[in-house]
């Protein structure tokens, strides 16, 4: 008894755990194609949004002819990840936008979007 009665006071004063990175369920759209390595290519993923914190993290763009909201972009997503459709719940770190790159291929789609650092990520049924 004695020790619960230690183990809450000690407690009392500490503040909430927070974060240093962010987390949203994405969407895999699809990938830029600017290089020809296309390993060297950024993926693209929609966030369903707002999130926690009635947050938004990309921009819309057009992507294969169809319009999305809140889409980011990643150089960081694993192989095994790498299928349009599937969903995921991501913990990332926002790196802004990237700088732009020279692309090797004729007719480029790239867009110039913020960048995410995949810290973790879990694949969700869809």
């Amino acid at each position: 008894m004695a020790f619960l009665s230690i183990a809450m006071v000690a407690c009392n004063n500490k503040h909430p755990y927070v974060p240093d990175y962010e987390n949203a369920v994405g969407l895999i759209i699809g990938s830029e194609t600017c290089k020809k390595n296309v390993d060297q290519n950024a993926w693209l993923i929609q966030f369903s949004g707002p999130n926690v914190g009635n947050k938004s993290y990309g921009e819309t763009i057009t992507f294969n002819g169809n319009t999305y909201s809140n889409v980011v972009k990643t150089y960081s997503l694993p192989d095994t990840s790498k299928i349009s459709g599937k969903k995921h719940l991501f913990e990332f770190y926002l790196e802004g936008k990237p700088a732009e790159k020279d692309c090797e291929v004729a007719n480029p789609i790239t867009f110039n979007i913020t960048k995410i650092r995949i810290k973790n990520m879990v694949r969700m049924a869809n």
